[in-house]
């Protein structure tokens, strides 16, 4: 037997000897091909100016052919309104990084945010299942069953559906194959275990639900929980929270007024408490006594940062001006990121009626947008480093404050003018006004063009 150990260790050896000749051999056949005096892993950055068409229908075409090898255009956003922009966007692009604002204190995600003390998750859920493979492929079943909703009206019917559905009984439920049901039930028990006496079932989303048990299953590991989601359900696009910070925005009033709580940004009315002045971020909804809460740090994600050190475009779109992008760029490295990336980066003002950008134009708002990067990168930072494009479409869309061009301009920011709406809805709508949606589609051909 020792014979034998000794006659194994003398071929392991006699192999290893003849391996490591190979790889010799095989680096000194590469050092010719490349030049002897080339140094290994040395990489030398440059920087590329070419012109771009816009929207640019070659470029286009390539990624809807091969969609695995589309450009990574980075999203800073949250809520909804880019849904309609990501279902498109994963079919040119299946590259796409959504940094999501986990501030939401509304809705579904406001109850779990106070059983469990967590981050907001409905956000990234919905950029999840907008992204999701609804293919045959895909797991659309599996879609259908996180995307649902518990009757909002009756918390009795509401608990009885719960029961169904955690039983498997549920005919959304019964769709999922196995072992798929067996893993989302898992979890979603592991949610019913510890959830309150007093929870409110009433309009809960079933896929925060899972995602919320699949977090306290794995020692509140968020990022765990969206790679589960993100493998069922097979996301084209990477999503993940902005930070892991559980706090809430404040909203600073130019009345001198102040609020906390995402869910309640634009809902006063109009103009009645002035203009918003500022947004920061505190640790509790409710500050238990009438001395003001401190302002909360927090920083980016570090798997965050290094994906903007990876975009080909960047993305400051539309949504909740305040609520979804402003406050994207609080915590601490964002700024930095940003700045340091070379790569486009374009601004996409809304369309639609928002709250939040009352007493600002497009302008101003850009401006602001440079403000908050500047407070993390240095003041001195170049606005060209941070905006370089604003997509607007001035024949066929209405904007809900003025675009102000002059000012754009003296900021040093090129104003990209094109058509976003769809040529058979004409320039205006049914009652003869300018649209106030923009056409996803033709959204995503221009952030195409640019990151292409």
């Amino acid at each position: 037997r020792h014979r034998n150990t000794a006659f194994i260790s003398l071929v392991s050896l006699l192999k290893l000897g003849l391996f490591r000749n190979m790889l010799r051999r095989a680096s000194s056949a590469m050092s010719d091909s490349w030049g002897k005096d080339v140094q290994a892993n040395v990489e030398t950055a440059v920087s590329v100016t070419r012109r771009a068409c816009i929207p640019d229908s070659e470029k286009c075409e390539r990624c809807l052919r091969l969609p695995e090898y589309g450009p990574r255009i980075l999203f800073f956003s949250g809520g909804t309104a880019i849904k309609g922009v990501s279902e498109c966007l994963k079919h040119y692009s299946h590259n796409s990084i959504h940094l999501i604002t986990p501030f939401d204190s509304g809705g579904s995600s406001a109850e779990i945010r106070r059983a469990f003390n967590m981050l907001s998750v409905g956000d990234l859920r919905n950029r999840l299942m907008a992204l999701a493979d609804n293919s045959a492929l895909g797991n659309p079943d599996v879609a259908a069953l996180f995307s649902h909703r518990l009757t909002a009206d009756d918390s009795t019917l509401a608990s009885e559906e719960f029961s169904s559905i955690l039983s498997g009984q549920h005919v959304l439920a019964e769709a999922v194959s196995m072992p798929m049901r067996s893993i989302l039930l898992s979890h979603l028990r592991w949610f019913h275990r510890d959830m309150p006496s007093d929870f409110n079932l009433c309009g809960a989303s079933i896929g925060n639900l899972i995602i919320t048990g699949c977090f306290l299953e794995h020692d509140r590991d968020i990022v765990t929980a969206i790679y589960l989601l993100w493998t069922l359900v097979r996301v084209k696009g990477r999503v993940r929270p902005l930070t892991g910070a559980n706090l809430h925005i404040r909203t600073m009033y130019s009345d001198g007024s102040e609020e906390v709580g995402q869910h309640k940004l634009g809902k006063s009315k109009v103009g009645s408490r002035g203009k918003i002045v500022g947004v920061d971020l505190v640790d509790s909804l409710e500050s238990g006594s009438t001395k003001r809460q401190e302002a909360q740090i927090c920083a980016i994600d570090p798997v965050s940062a290094d994906l903007v050190d990876t975009a080909d475009l960047i993305v400051f779109p539309m949504g909740s001006f305040f609520g979804s992008v402003a406050i994207n760029l609080i915590p601490e490295g964002v700024g930095k990121a940003i700045v340091k990336r070379d790569c486009p980066k374009v601004y996409i003002p809304n369309t639609a009626t928002d709250p939040e950008m009352y007493g600002y134009s497009i302008a101003e708002c850009a401006s602001l947008i440079i403000d908050l990067v500047r407070q993390d990168a240095g003041e001195e930072t170049p606005a060209k480093d941070i905006i370089q494009f604003i997509l607007v479409d001035t024949k066929n869309c209405e904007y809900c404050v003025p675009i102000n061009e002059q000012r754009i301009l003296e900021l040093g920011i090129q104003l990209i003018d094109v058509n976003l709406v769809n040529e058979q809805q004409g320039s205006t709508d049914t009652t003869g006004r300018k649209h106030t949606r923009l056409d996803p589609e033709k959204v995503v051909e221009v952030l195409i063009s640019l990151g292409t």
